[in-house]
């Protein structure tokens, strides 16, 4: 019985011992297959780090040669202005061109330059929108500001300056632009630098607007703004968030300065609404022409009154004229026109006296089929729509001079699928300098 007992215990303690000698060898080998794994996975992370940094800086090097092929390229234009740059030795800008896309295009009531106001918080019943060319999500959080900074371009200009070179004297060049003063509307005659005035004629079609954020149309892609000066269709590059150290004086408090002729207050101190207009613009309104900005169902009546009557307080008409009844002045003759402009589809006919400003009509534009000229309808007198025989403006049309300039002008066009030219004869256009200061 003991030997039994004996031999019991030895196998036992055998099976034990071989059962742990198991276990320990599978730990050491699934210790190992580990190791060996996790080794593995990390010398593949080492290769896709390395894979990764090669291809970025494969791209970075692809990218340097890109700019330096395009460089190269544009060195080889001849443009005066590049000839200016590279003939003062500067060498670093001479190539310096950008590429700006379109992010947005404005829907405005100005239809045209003329009527536009100079600045968008002299009108800030002035109401549109920015129907957004990119994901609705890049304004997100932007309706949490009151105001913001619109980055553009001066489409409707007419007479962008050329940069013709001068002759050389030693070893610079002096660049020479079509405009290098202008008159500004609030100057009184006096002629300053084209970049001491907020004119849109400059050395590049780029204008800054400070605008009013109203709301965020995330289904339609709109931001909707007030208070502004954009024709209507001007494209957007850019749009910033206005912050309190964009104010002058918001840390240092010192004063904001200008010259006397800026700060100087010339609005008119009255404009009123005949009967007839008030009639015609509610007609109007009713038929949609004024839509989507101006509807019966945004208080367009009263919203679109108080837009043209802003504009009107700062007398549009010209004031780089010769006549009588050019802008800032109080009385017209006897005889005189009346001025106009075009608000969304339809024209302000208005008179300006002693005593004001009085919108005497408002007749219908029929702006389907009217040749465009990026994007700013090109109109003759035969457009304007009377509204019955009683209309006092539908044998004088002809006549009636537009805000900034004289229509009885003859425009020839040629036109294929785009217009490729405009030629105008008769009284020349005395074009009002949107937004100039």
């Amino acid at each position: 019985m003991a030997m039994i007992s004996r031999n019991g215990s030895i196998s036992i303690t055998t099976t034990v011992t071989i059962t742990v000698l198991a276990a320990a060898s599978a730990f050491i080998t699934a210790s190992i297959i580990f190791a060996r794994r996790h080794q593995e996975a990390l010398d593949k992370i080492s290769k896709l780090e390395e894979t990764r940094s090669a291809e970025r800086k494969g791209r970075i090097r692809a990218e340097m040669k890109l700019r330096t092929q395009l460089k190269n390229e544009r060195s080889d234009d001849t443009s005066d202005l590049e000839k200016y740059n590279g003939a003062v030795g500067d060498d670093a800008h001479k190539n310096h061109k950008l590429s700006l896309h379109c992010i947005g295009t404005v829907v405005s009531p100005y239809t045209k330059r003329m009527g536009t106001p100079r600045q968008g918080a002299l009108v800030p019943s002035g109401r549109g929108y920015i129907q957004l060319r990119i994901p609705v999500e890049c304004v997100e959080g932007l309706e949490l500001y009151s105001h913001a900074w619109v980055l553009f371009t001066f489409h409707a200009n007419t007479d962008t300056p050329s940069v013709p070179v001068a002759k050389s004297n030693g070893d610079s060049q002096v660049i020479n632009l079509t405009k290098t003063k202008i008159r500004p509307p609030r100057g009184n005659g006096i002629k300053v630098g084209m970049l001491a005035t907020r004119s849109p004629h400059r050395p590049n079609n780029i204008g800054l607007s400070l605008v009013k954020v109203v709301r965020v149309e995330k289904k339609e892609r709109r931001l909707h703004i007030a208070a502004f000066d954009l024709v209507n269709g001007t494209p957007v590059y850019d749009i910033k968030p206005v912050v309190p150290w964009d104010i002058p004086g918001h840390h240092d408090n010192l004063p904001l300065t200008v010259p006397t002729w800026v700060s100087q207050d010339d609005a008119l101190q009255k404009v009123e609404f005949s009967p007839l207009a008030r009639d015609s613009l509610e007609l109007h309104i009713r038929r949609g022409k004024l839509a989507p900005l101006y509807t019966t169902q945004n208080d367009g009546l009263c919203s679109s009154i108080n837009s043209i009557c802003e504009v009107l307080a700062q007398d549009p008409r010209a004031s780089n004229t010769n006549s009588s009844n050019k802008r800032g002045s109080k009385e017209t003759t006897i005889n005189s026109d009346a001025y106009r402009f075009v608000f969304c589809s339809v024209e302000v006919f208005f008179r300006v006296s002693a005593t004001g400003v009085v919108v005497e009509d408002i007749t219908e534009l029929d702006l389907h089929g009217v040749p465009h000229v990026d994007g700013i309808p090109v109109l003759l007198d035969s457009l304007t729509k009377s509204l019955g025989p009683e209309n006092p403006f539908n044998s004088m049309s002809k006549n009636v001079p537009a805000v900034g300039g004289y229509m009885n002008v003859l425009l020839e066009f040629s036109i294929s699928a785009s217009i490729e030219s405009i030629s105008l004869w008769g009284n020349p256009f005395r074009v009002y300098d949107t937004n100039a200061a």
